[in-house]
């Protein structure tokens, strides 16, 4: 599975702001700037430099002050088991909070769990905190699928878990994979969610319009799910004909080259799971 990593700066900053978000409305926030220019983010005040402490402190009461003005109520679980599906078709309008440049939406996951989302359209999938997936019951083992992810720190290997359903207000998606991002207090809501939606963003009436788009399967285009599996399969023979001409002496290097040919084969059958549980036609594999 490959992510489309989103532009370093904004990932930097949707981190940074996600330390805010997440904590307490009560709860202060210092923020303060170091000779090369990094932000840093502390609840002790004493940690912030002395010359810099006037304007943190400023900083912290405008934000809590404001928070407590943007305020969630959390979906009622037995409501959202009882929802109807929406007639195919039919717009959905889900309400978002704007803070600064992002937007705030409260989804339920598996019709148990309310977390707090930032939406981020421009990225490819949905990355949870580990706290929600401890919820959840969702654990990682050694049958666990990770992937490479580009951040503002660097290449990261993150573990792979499947949704049973992902619900912002009347807008319901099932069976969606998500990252786990242990050092997440909130959530991203990216693009395998909208995918499966035409939708226009109204920002002066706080309000995301979804259309159904029945030409995505798992927030999926046809011609992504048979780019995925391409690339695997190409892959696969790259390494099937590097290994033909490899001479069979060389046995060590043939028991290495076994091993990576087995981890891909597990990939591919990983991936022919997930679209099966997706509803992927076979025309699109």
């Amino acid at each position: 599975m490959r992510s489309v990593p989103t532009p370093l700066r904004r990932v930097a900053a949707l981190l940074a702001l996600g330390l805010l978000l997440a904590l307490p409305a009560t709860a202060e926030i210092y923020r303060w700037t170091d000779d090369q220019g990094g932000e840093h983010f502390t609840q002790d005040l004493s940690r912030v430099p002395a010359d810099q402490r006037f304007r943190a402190r400023n900083e912290a009461s405008t934000r809590v002050e404001r928070r407590r003005l943007q305020t969630y109520s959390s979906p009622d679980a037995g409501a959202a088991q009882a929802r109807r599906p929406r007639a195919s078709g039919q717009t959905l309008r889900i309400p978002f909070e704007p803070d600064g440049t992002v937007m705030r939406v409260q989804a339920l996951l598996n019709d148990s769990v309310a977390v707090p989302f930032l939406v981020d359209t421009g990225a490819s999938g949905i990355s949870i905190p580990q706290w929600v997936a401890d919820r959840l019951g969702l654990r990682i083992g050694p049958a666990t699928e990770w992937i490479r992810i580009q951040t503002a720190n660097g290449l990261v290997v993150r573990p792979v878990v499947l949704l049973e359903s992902v619900s912002v207000g009347d807008a319901r998606v099932h069976n969606l994979p998500a990252t786990v991002t242990p050092s997440l207090e909130f959530g991203l809501l990216g693009g395998t969610f909208f995918n499966n939606f035409v939708y226009r963003v109204d920002t002066a009436a706080g309000v995301i319009s979804l259309t159904p788009n029945a030409s995505v399967r798992g927030g999926l285009s046809e011609g992504q799910w048979r780019a995925r599996f391409q690339e695997l399969h190409q892959a696969l023979a790259r390494l099937d004909a590097y290994s033909q001409r490899l001479p069979e002496t060389r046995s060590l290097r043939q028991g290495e080259l076994a091993r990576r040919r087995s981890a891909l084969v597990q990939e591919i059958e990983a991936l022919e799971q997930q679209a099966n549980q997706l509803g992927v036609p076979q025309a699109w594999r």
